[in-house]
């Protein structure tokens, strides 16, 4: 079952990774269009059927578990939802490369450290020190990926004072805009930590589906009521944030304009792979077992970096840097790859 659950890690990773480069390819839409299209389908339409489909009386589960905990949960999810919102910014500013980097890093230490600490006596020892060992590796692979990404920034602005052909801002005449970008990566690291501290804190939710559920052995499926307050917190927070701004604007009517409909698409298939990037992983933290959150939570964020960096190639973004950066590059894939395969060792240990 561990192969099935990193397999399912695996899909989400990739979705996670991929998500953002739609952006690129707007004619129409704003940041705050394609951000709440493709938010309210992930966390709308797409887990309703899905629960409506796989989970009947799951509405029940949800009463069954109490405001209080659906209330933490909701709670995740609108720092989830933050945490969307300025990554949103900071990618259209610093770049894929980067922006991931500076996310993932920051999501790992504390989407991950947390749901260690609170099963810490449920876990063996080996397989506590292991799981420490593998996620201090991924952090610095991390932040290697990170130095890259600052590295190119440098370069890129020797030849291109403000933006290059990717569309993101670099040092130089840009220098503030960067940091400001800089800094909306680092808060959106927090807040969207929050996506697996809202799902590890929703276990409640989901033993009150097999409570009030008919069926014997739900398996995999009863996961997905787990996502279900967290999806309410965020897209209230992108309705509050992104409806706010657009209503403020008026960029509400690019909805409206003629030829949106081609943005309309890509936002909605944005809002695919939005969910692909975290029911799958819910999922295969069910088959890691105990450490599901933990090294689950990991392996996700380090692969989807992995292919976030190699995205960032195939659009251009490291087209002209030095040697030097693209090897600085390469050198935290590979420490990411041994991360990787630390924590699942320390998953079979558990």
């Amino acid at each position: 079952m561990l192969a099935v659950g990193f397999l399912c890690i695996f899909v989400a990773a990739v979705a996670g990774g991929a998500f953002g480069l739609q952006y690129r390819v707007m004619r129409h839409y704003t940041v705050e269009n394609a951000s709440l299209l493709s938010v309210f389908i992930a966390t709308v339409p797409i887990p309703l059927l899905a629960c409506s489909i796989l989970l009947p009386g799951w509405t029940g589960a949800i009463v069954r578990a109490g405001f209080s905990a659906n209330a933490i949960v909701f709670f995740f999810g609108f720092c989830w939802g933050l945490g969307a919102i300025t990554y949103a910014y900071g990618f259209n500013i610093l770049g894929m490369a980067l922006a991931a980097s500076l996310l993932k890093g920051i999501s790992i230490a504390i989407g991950s450290g947390v749901p260690l600490l609170r099963h810490w006596q449920e876990i063996a020892s080996p397989a506590r020190t292991a799981t420490i060992a593998g996620l201090a590796t991924l952090l610095m692979g991390t932040f290697l990926a990170g130095k890259a990404g600052i590295m190119r920034e440098r370069d890129v602005s020797e030849s291109s004072p403000t933006f290059d052909e990717s569309g993101a801002v670099h040092l130089g005449r840009g220098k503030k805009l960067f940091w400001i970008g800089f800094l909306m990566c680092l808060f959106s690291g927090v807040a969207s930590s929050g996506a697996n501290l809202g799902f590890d804190r929703a276990d409640v939710i989901e033993q009150a589906m097999v409570e009030v559920s008919q069926v014997h052995d739900l398996h995999w499926k009863a996961t997905l009521v787990r996502w279900m307050p967290m999806y309410w917190g965020g897209i209230t927070a992108l309705m509050c944030l992104m409806g706010g701004a657009m209503l403020k604007r008026g960029t509400w009517r690019n909805f409206l304009a003629e030829g949106s409909s081609r943005d309309f698409l890509i936002a909605s298939s944005m809002g695919g792979v939005h969910f692909l990037a975290q029911i799958p992983y819910g999922i295969g933290a069910f088959y890691l077992g105990k450490l599901g959150t933990t090294v689950g939570w990991g392996v996700n964020i380090g692969m989807a970096l992995i292919v976030a960096s190699w995205l960032g190639f195939l659009t251009g973004e490291w087209k002209g840097v030095r040697r030097a950066s693209t090897q600085t590059l390469l050198a935290a894939i590979t420490v990411i790859i041994v991360a990787i395969i630390v924590l699942a060792y320390a998953n079979s240990r558990a």
